[in-house]
């Protein structure tokens, strides 16, 4: 009798739930590092800049964590290397796009990327999204324009070799979700991610060697910025979503993912007074409702995260 309550909801539930709670910690780097990045961005330092300075140091972090906590070594196969490259579009895309547009529309832009990854999973399943990954997949992309306050913004201030590039990094940042659920159960998330950066590094230092020292983010203002953005918005994040992925499903990630903009919102309110409208706050509530709603939802039976 005392052993059923302690067993049965604990192995149901515990992996499901630390996933999540993962994503949670996720986003919140995430929405640190876009503010980070934009007050670095006004200070004149260039987006690419960043981005490869960035993973030059989640490269140097992730080999460190190797060296203590690293499985065995195995040979980095093709879908890998193509992570990483995946890697390397997806962060140069996304700095491009908040210089290039007004930071509301690049947010919506990425943030398109769930309808894709929903989309290919039901592509690649060959059965339709069930009706509640359907409503809260609406309900998180309403909720993503209302916070992003795209419907204020006048349509000819719109860049649209800019809203390219966002859509770019919407298929990027899809890519990137679908090809770490299918490395996850491969090796350690880890020893996934130091391969992942370690392509994307030697991308980035061919581009710098062609670029020159990269000055302006080594003086002493930015560096400390620069290098919490590397942590924060790249070695952790990215790290915490591959380990999630194992526990929750892509699409369920990618959905939860979108509190993203809500939570950078809330946060540029308290470092850049930027003060949340009515609006906003419902479309908070909206994500929030569509991420609770899908991970309270039980698995099916014959998911992996029950057996777990």
């Amino acid at each position: 009798m005392l052993n059923i309550p302690p067993t049965t909801p604990s192995k149901s539930l515990s992996p499901r739930w630390l996933g999540l709670f993962a994503i949670l910690v996720t986003v919140v780097c995430w929405a640190v590092a876009a503010n980070i990045a934009f007050d670095l961005f006004t200070s004149g330092v260039h987006p690419l800049e960043l981005a490869g300075i960035s993973a030059m140091i989640a490269t140097f972090g992730l080999a460190i964590l190797h060296s203590f906590w690293g499985g065995g070594h195995k040979p980095m196969h093709r879908k890998q290397f193509v992570l990483g490259l995946v890697l390397v579009f997806l962060v140069a895309a996304d700095y491009i796009a908040i210089q290039q547009l007004p930071v509301a529309i690049a947010i919506v832009l990425l943030f398109t990327a769930p309808i894709l990854v929903v989309l290919w999973t039901a592509l690649v399943s060959r059965r339709a999204p069930s009706r509640l990954v359907l409503i809260a997949l609406i309900l998180s992309i309403l909720g993503v324009v209302l916070v992003s306050r795209l419907l204020e913004i006048p349509l000819e201030q719109v860049n649209w070799f800019g809203v390219g590039i966002g859509l770019t990094t919407a298929v990027c940042f899809a890519a990137y979700i679908i090809l770490s659920e299918q490395l996850a159960s491969s090796e350690a998330p880890i020893n996934i991610l130091l391969k992942t950066y370690a392509v994307a590094s030697l991308f980035w230092l061919v581009y710098q060697f062609t670029q020159g020292l990269p000055l302006t983010l080594l003086t002493p203002t930015h560096f400390p910025k620069v290098l919490v953005v590397g942590i924060v918005g790249n070695l952790l994040p990215y790290l915490l979503f591959l380990w999630s992925i194992q526990r929750v499903h892509a699409e369920r990630a990618a959905i939860v993912a979108t509190l993203e903009p809500f939570v950078a919102a809330i946060l540029a309110w308290f470092w850049f007074g930027q003060t949340l409208t009515w609006l906003q706050i419902i479309g908070g509530i909206l994500i929030i409702t569509a991420a609770t709603a899908l991970q309270l939802k039980e698995s099916q039976p014959s998911s992996p995260i029950k057996k777990d």
